[in-house]
Parts: structure tokens; C-alpha cells; sequence
């Protein structure tokens, strides 16, 4: 993760929410979650990305794995 952002508000943030942020090979970086929603009596299981190409948190442009 050291690639996606230096500032200290990504790096506080990631020691709390480590799987927050990703680097996938067709999109970038992107930020994921998942939400559980009650559904006909069962529970089911959304997961949600967004393409990012700028830290949340401080403005920066953020790298790739190959650029830091």
C-alpha cells in the first residue's frame, strides 16, 4: 500500500481500515466496500468499488505500482 498516498491521514487510515483502498490492474486505484442489506428474509451481500485518481485524504495525484 506504501505506493498509493504518503500523507499521514492515508497512512492513519489504512492502519484502521487496511482493505479499504486497492490497486486493480484494469481500474486503478479504487476504494471498496461492502454493505449487508435484509432482503425477502435473508441477508445479502453488496460489494461496491470506486475508481480513484486522487487521495481522499490530501489532493495528491496518486501513483500506480510501476510510478509510486
Amino acid at each position: 500500500m506504501s505506493e498509493f498516498c504518503t500523507c499521514t491521514e492515508f497512512k492513519n487510515i489504512c492502519e484502521d481500515h487496511p482493505t479499504l483502498f486497492k490497486l486493480d490492474d484494469s481500474y486503478g486505484w479504487i476504494v471498496k466496500w461492502i454493505e449487508l442489506t435484509q432482503e425477502d428474509g435473508y441477508t445479502k451481500v453488496h460489494t461496491y468499488g470506486i475508481s480513484i485518481k486522487h487521495c481522499p485524504l490530501c489532493g495528491k495525484e496518486l501513483g500506480d505500482k510501476y510510478h509510486g
